[in-house]
């Protein structure tokens, strides 16, 4: 079947909101062709408004995450569309297994404070047909009244505060090649940030503080299984009062792990970086690169334990040089705070390069 449509009915206009902000009360939502992609983002149904005062569909259930991909100070939303009587069933992995008819909606924006107006910047889908997931990028106007598709990625000119800093730059928009080469899980397009670990987290709701876990439950949208495999919490990075390590893993499972890791694309550097990683060589300690070259910065080791300064991982996530930076594409700036948390890490490594074996 080459078209799915969804429609889907709603009592009244007074319905019970789920959020404080309310939810749009759109009669249908639509979905594209197979391999398709609507010309903007309204033609799906899935907001009402504009701007930073868009209000979702009802069916559009809210998530947050424990720790998120850094994307140029960018603040972002995200919601989950699951279709009528499917939920996403919770793998071995941590990641789910997803329903044909699923959608995963995320907002890109800076508010008035760091940009001196309110600016969405894009709304990048997630949806998941009958074989893979299809990506693309809708690029909001300067009006602010609509998106537009944007397969081939866009460059917007930026600047932004972010607390005493200033910074003028690109933001760069994602193209449908690029989307596919970060979600990228054994050749195949796979949502990233809504995994188990991730989601684990209090949530507000109604005023009421939550599991969310339990919420997407209840809402049907996630089944967690009688059987689920006992994760270890992800911290967030942001918590000083956790370990040094788990905080530093948590960031680099969020903003390296995606590539780094035996199902993505960069599983032949042997760097593998999720946050339940232990083995002292797959973490980059003592590790030699793959391939040497500019992207090493004349380092002999991806994580120098006891030197950030000497360490490959560390030089290519400060460095904004499209040649040598890490990740390679989602950002034009450096994350201030991210690399002072990753220096005070590979600072603290005690680990002797010449009385440990590679693992």
């Amino acid at each position: 079947m080459n078209v799915f449509k969804i429609s889907i009915l709603f009592a009244s206009v007074t319905a019970v909101l789920i959020y404080s902000c309310g939810t749009a009360k759109n009669s249908t939502l639509q979905f594209p062709d197979k391999g398709a992609f609507f010309k903007t983002i309204e033609e799906y149904g899935i907001f009402q408004g504009q701007g930073l005062d868009l209000v979702p569909h009802d069916r559009l259930i809210k998530y947050e995450v424990v720790n998120a991909l850094f994307t140029d100070y960018a603040e972002k939303d995200r919601f989950v569309y699951m279709p009528e009587g499917q939920r996403a069933e919770l793998l071995d992995d941590g990641f789910f297994k997803w329903p044909t008819g699923t959608m995963i909606v995320k907002n890109f924006y800076y508010n008035e404070e760091s940009a001196g107006v309110d600016r969405m910047m894009e709304t990048r889908l997630l949806i998941k047909e009958e074989a893979e997931w299809k990506a693309v990028s809708y690029v909001w106007d300067d009006s602010q009244k609509t998106a537009t598709l944007k397969k081939v990625g866009d460059i917007l000119p930026m600047h932004i505060t972010h607390g005493s800093d200033e910074y003028s730059f690109d933001y760069v928009v994602p193209n449908k090649n690029q989307c596919k080469s970060c979600h990228n899980k054994n050749e195949k397009i796979d949502p990233l940030g809504f995994k188990l670990t991730n989601l684990d987290r209090a949530v507000t709701r109604d005023g009421v503080s939550i599991s969310q876990l339990d919420y997407l439950a209840e809402k049907g949208v996630i089944n967690l299984g009688l059987t689920q495999k006992k994760k270890r919490k992800m911290v967030a990075y942001t918590d000083e009062a956790a370990d040094l390590q788990d905080r530093a893993l948590a960031y680099l499972d969020m903003n390296c792990g995606h590539c780094h890791r035996p199902e993505g694309p960069g599983n032949t550097s042997g760097l593998f970086l999720q946050y339940d990683e232990t083995r002292a060589n797959h973490l980059g300690y003592c590790k030699g690169p793959v391939a040497a070259g500019r992207g090493s910065g004349g380092h002999a080791f991806d994580i120098s334990p006891g030197n950030a300064d000497a360490s490959i991982l560390y030089h290519r996530m400060a460095s904004t040089d499209p040649g040598v930076m890490m990740p390679e594409i989602g950002r034009s700036l450096s994350d201030k705070k991210g690399l002072q948390l990753i220096k005070e890490w590979i600072n603290n490594i005690d680990y002797n390069c010449e009385t440990h074996t590679p693992s």
